[in-house]
């Protein structure tokens, strides 16, 4: 496993957490039209970690995008 690579990817989903966040703190009136837009890309985002987290960057080469962005078959959840 690649640490850097799940590194790089956490923070590419921190960064859209914060900016989830900064905009429903700036317009909290907005949240329920902001809350279903921006939810989804988290999700996909944080599924985009686990499912690439072996393959590292040969994961964009080697697997379909949505099952880089699917939910993870194998997390006991």
């Amino acid at each position: 496993m690649d640490a850097d690579w799940v590194l790089a990817t956490l923070n590419d989903v921190m960064d859209a957490l914060e900016e989830a966040i900064a905009e429903l703190e700036s317009e909290p009136d907005a949240v329920d039209e902001l809350l279903p837009d921006r939810m989804p890309v988290i999700y996909a985002k944080l599924n985009y970690v686990w499912n690439s987290r072996k393959l590292g960057p040969a994961a964009i080469e080697n697997l379909a995008h949505d099952d880089l962005i699917a939910f993870p078959k194998d997390l006991p959840f």
